[in-house]
């Protein structure tokens, strides 16, 4: 294993199927989440809050002392507030927007050293582009990451560091669950989405992970930066009023 990745994140549903994939492919895989690993897809696993200075340290700490270098950092880690603007508390609204945009600040900045002809790829959501009603702080959040990768991918270019992000749809995750549950019938909301989706299907966490793997390696998207990745069955591409 001559490439490493780290993966923020990794015990989510898209989380699982990056570390599956990248290991798949050979990669030594790092991962982080709050919660205690469940699967064998990573070769080092920290149970950090990667929204915390400190606990990026530590990680950082720790992969020095490892002699490990990264080939491709993914920031996938992310939390969905599901209130309106009026109702959030100013203690949601932080926590939101450091766990989701102040861990990429993080990641990249304490672990810049380690950083050896890598892709940083951040994991946005369609709701930057597109929303609905009640996630302002994840939306506000997820919009930020579009923006810092743009600004990424102009600083870190004249070190060798190349900066994507994907916007995934509607993926058959744990989050997609929750989400669908505010509705009275999640069933049915399940339906009007696959129904809204040119494709006719709900998104697999592998159709994420596939895209992140072309974008870290080096010769695939070598010419790459700075760029969205719309990963959402054709949703976009369509107008909501016809």
């Amino acid at each position: 294993m001559d490439k490493t990745v780290y993966i923020s994140g990794a015990e989510g549903g898209i989380g699982k199927a990056l570390c599956d994939t990248f290991r798949a492919e050979g990669w030594m895989v790092v991962g982080a989440d709050t919660k205690p690993c469940t699967h064998n897809n990573c070769d080092l696993f920290f149970q950090e809050d990667v929204s915390n200075a400190k606990s990026i340290s530590r990680i950082r700490d720790s992969l020095k002392r490892k002699k490990l270098s990264i080939q491709c950092l993914i920031n996938n880690a992310a939390v969905q507030l599901e209130k309106k603007m009026l109702d959030t508390t100013e203690d949601e609204w932080n926590s939101v927007i450091q766990t989701n945009l102040g861990s990429i600040f993080l990641s990249t900045k304490y672990f810049f050293d380690l950083l050896k002809d890598c892709s940083i790829i951040n994991v946005s959501s369609v709701h930057a582009r597109a929303t609905s009603k009640g996630l302002s702080a994840y939306v506000a959040s997820k919009g930020a990451v579009v923006s810092l990768t743009r600004a990424m991918a102009l600083e870190l270019a004249c070190h060798g560091v190349r900066v994507n992000v994907i916007l995934p749809g509607a993926i058959e995750t744990g989050m997609l669950k929750k989400g669908l549950d505010r509705n009275n019938s999640p069933e049915q909301a399940m339906e009007r989405l696959i129904k809204a989706t040119p494709l006719g299907r709900i998104g697999n966490a592998f159709d994420v992970a596939r895209l992140a793997l072309f974008l870290a390696d080096n010769e695939q998207s070598s010419y790459i930066t700075g760029q969205e990745f719309v990963c959402d069955g054709g949703v976009l591409a369509g107008l909501s009023s016809e």
